[in-house]
């Protein structure tokens, strides 16, 4: 049988990693916003254990393939040599508080596109306008000035490549990654089984662990399955504010543009969400309720895209694979968005017309 070509490879896998996300997404309501707002009411749940699971498990798949020097994670963006700690911080909060305005983040609005939500295709479309603004038009400028006044070159501190761990503990060994991650396992796994024994929800470490595993699937696809040597592509894993913002401009400019990986794992979460939607016939049209709600998610949708292009990544982009590389850069994007959220949470609550509840049950 005649071998495939590594794009064809490419594209059709990132396909596949998408519409696994896409479905197990719709079946669960795996959302960080509904994991944040948990912690936030006390009351840590379902979603809280499905976000740590995924969390756990990107990072060591991700970590077991550096290990085995599957791939190499100095070649993604997050583990360069250098670090621009405005934009995470900058870009993190900024993503937060949109995700609470528009109920969702960009990964949850994709979802929750194919069940007929308008709402969430209005985020999608001024999320991806604003990214794409954000990365190469006007908005470009004041993503520019941010980086040039607080990047860091890692390389003049000998701490280039070098992960968070790694920076923190200021040793090298990779014993020390793996003895940090072992304790964070330990930690989890007690929080789980009484979480679990107290509600018998059991089936959220599987949402977790699949959801988890699909970001090291996308770094052995990138860096091995569809390795070119003569055409290489990047090192990349899921992530979806610039590529909502990459699909409206392919679709726009066709003939005269190529897709990737981003781009097919957005189509191919569309379709899984789409599928399971109609397998369990839940279609149905639905749309703002308010002039002032649709505001109320564009602004949110555009502090989304500029914040998920400034921090380099979203709540799957930053949340799962950046942490899956323990970069520190993508930590502090991570805790950008959850400040950002915290604040996001605190507004919306003081809002009357606009009542706090998971994405889940939209």
């Amino acid at each position: 049988m005649e071998e495939l070509e590594p794009r064809v490879i490419l594209l059709g896998s990132a396909l596949i990693i998408g519409a696994m996300y896409g479905a197990v997404a719709r079946l669960s309501g795996f959302c960080l916003r509904s994991a944040l707002i948990e912690l936030f009411q006390h009351n840590a749940g379902n979603q809280v254990i499905a976000w740590g699971a995924a969390i756990l498990l990107a990072i060591a798949g991700t970590q077991v393939l550096a290990a085995l020097e599957y791939v190499d994670l100095s070649q993604s963006i997050y583990l360069s040599d250098t670090l621009m700690w405005g934009g995470a911080a900058l870009g993190g909060v900024m993503f937060g508080f949109g995700m609470m305005l528009t109920r969702g983040c960009a990964a949850r609005h994709i979802v929750l596109a194919m069940s007929g939500n308008l709402r969430s295709w209005m985020v999608l479309i001024v999320m991806g306008l604003v990214s794409y603004m954000t990365l190469r038009g006007i908005l470009g400028v004041a993503r520019l000035q941010v980086e040039a006044i607080s990047t860091i070159n890692l390389g003049d501190l000998d701490l280039a490549g070098s992960n968070a761990v790694q920076m923190i503990t200021t040793d090298s060994s990779t014993w020390v990654t793996w003895a940090v991650l072992g304790i964070l396992f330990a930690l989890f796994a007690h929080f789980a089984i009484r979480r679990i024994r107290a509600d018998g929800e059991a089936i959220y470490l599987l949402v977790g662990a699949v959801v988890g595993l699909l970001i090291p699937a996308g770094w052995y696809l990138t860096g091995v399955l569809a390795f070119d040597e003569f055409e290489p592509t990047p090192l990349v894993s899921l992530t979806f504010v610039t590529p909502v913002g990459n699909s409206i401009q392919y679709l726009m400019t066709y003939t005269g543009a190529s897709s990737d990986f981003g781009i097919a794992s957005v189509g191919g979460v569309l379709l899984g969400a789409l599928a399971v939607t109609l397998s369990r016939g839940q279609w149905s049209l639905s749309g703002f309720d308010a002039p002032m709600l649709m505001v109320r998610y564009c602004a949110g949708a555009g502090l989304m895209g500029m914040g998920g292009v400034l921090g380099l990544g979203c709540s799957i982009g930053q949340g799962l694979t950046g942490l899956s590389t323990l970069s520190l850069g993508s930590l502090i994007t991570v805790s950008g968005i959850v400040i950002g959220a915290r604040l996001g949470f605190a507004y919306v609550r003081r809002q009357s017309s606009y009542a706090i509840a998971p994405v889940a049950a939209e």
